[in-house]
């Protein structure tokens, strides 16, 4: 039967879940401003910032919908969970979203938990933060505190460092808070997991390389399943399915960093989001390593048509993504792109849009990187096809300093 199913966000990684509605038949209203990808192929399309819950709140009234959802974004959370909640909708309440969002009360909430937690406070003034770093002690950590995307992230070396990060940091914040942390060295790790009704279950978990540009904190490679050994493995799932059962979440995707510290080996949560993974890592990866379109299984969560967890397998297959930046300048070739994204392995790209003449820009997060989506049978073979890749791509471009290519480190 079809229903009234509202979107948040129409970019790049929501047009798969907007496609997929139309798919199965629902009336779909998609509500973001601006011109974006996804909004061709919805049926309804709202002016409407999906950062103001209570617009969206009211928008979902009005419209009278069945359902409200969204994924591969952190900016609809609170709103979805506050719509949600104001009509009785399916979903996860505002007190439990804000568990995902504010990374003062994640940790808070780990804490209280038992789990490992980095050592972290809250501040809201640069006094503030470094009286802070003196009981912390460096190297130390800046973030906002409820940022996405690595925005505003800055490693601390020394006063210095955090005087002049500060107020990028605060700028991030929706509230004008940061908070200072321990900074960790150690592997890292992801582990994605599916929540209905109360029960929660891991369904991937990776491997991840970040780049060595200094405060990007972003990943080169994910690299699914981890090939840790499994020891590591079952402390790093027990240490999610505890986590996100003592959020209390209700139904939906998670998305969680962890990092292993190289000195002593315990496991500590970076961050986790209430989302599907970015990157087609929720929309893509996810399916190729466990077969679940986890675009259908937002919608039916959504619109309460599931009695369980639909049924999957773990770590189908090795696969993750290799990702890349662009020197600031003019693009000037883009050889190997076609190729590369006609490859029988490579199931998505973020190379689409590349054109000859485009400017690229500075970066200092996890934007404008761009990625290429890959599987294979075992984790050398990835690693192979990953070189493949990287050798494939000829992109230049005219840079102040002369022709440079694709950022691969």
């Amino acid at each position: 039967m079809s229903k009234k199913l509202m979107i948040l966000g129409a970019g790049t990684y929501q047009v798969d879940l907007i496609k997929k509605s139309k798919e199965l038949g629902h009336e779909t209203i998609v509500v973001s401003p601006g011109d974006y990808p996804g909004m061709k192929y919805a049926d309804k399309v709202l002016d409407v910032n999906i950062l103001d819950h209570e617009a969206v709140y009211e928008a979902a009234r009005k419209e009278n919908v069945d359902g409200i959802i969204s994924d591969q974004t952190d900016m609809a959370v609170y709103s979805i969970a506050y719509a949600c909640e104001k009509l009785g909708l399916t979903g996860n309440g505002t007190e439990v979203a804000s568990l995902f969002i504010d990374k003062h009360l994640m940790r808070v909430r780990c804490q209280e938990l038992g789990l490992p937690t980095i050592p972290s406070e809250q501040v809201s003034s640069l006094d503030e933060a470094l009286e802070i770093l003196k009981r912390i002690g460096l190297p130390a950590i800046i973030k906002p505190v409820d940022s996405a995307g690595s925005k505003g992230v800055s490693r601390i070396d020394s006063e210095t460092d955090l005087i002049a990060c500060y107020e990028e940091a605060s700028g991030f914040s929706a509230n004008g808070k940061v908070i200072v942390e321990k900074f960790i060295i150690g592997r890292e790790f992801e582990v994605d997991s599916i929540a209905l009704g109360s029960e929660v279950r891991t369904l991937m978990y990776a491997d991840l390389n970040e780049f060595k540009i200094p405060n990007v904190f972003a990943s080169m490679t994910r690299l699914y399943p981890s090939v840790a050994n499994q020891e590591t493995v079952d402390r790093l799932l027990a240490y999610d399915k505890t986590m996100l059962e003592g959020f209390g979440l209700v139904q939906g995707l998670t998305h969680s960093e962890y990092i292993m510290d190289e000195t002593d080996g315990e496991i500590y949560l970076i961050e986790t989001a209430l989302r599907g993974g970015g990157t087609y890592i929720s929309s893509h990866i996810a399916e190729l390593q466990t077969h679940i379109n986890t675009s259908q299984f937002l919608i039916e969560m959504a619109l309460g048509e599931l009695d369980g967890i639909p049924a999957f397998e773990t770590a189908r297959c090795h696969s993750g993504y290799v990702a890349f930046y662009l020197p600031p300048g003019k693009i000037v070739s883009t050889d190997g792109v076609a190729e590369v994204m006609h490859l029988p392995f490579v199931a998505k790209t973020t190379m689409e849009t590349l054109t000859i003449g485009d400017i690229t820009k500075e970066f200092h997060d996890k934007r404008n990187r761009h990625a290429v989506i890959l599987s294979a049978s075992s984790r050398e073979e990835l690693n192979e096809r990953i070189e493949q890749v990287k050798s494939l791509l000829k992109i230049r471009i005219e840079t102040s300093e002369g022709l440079k290519g694709p950022i691969w480190e």
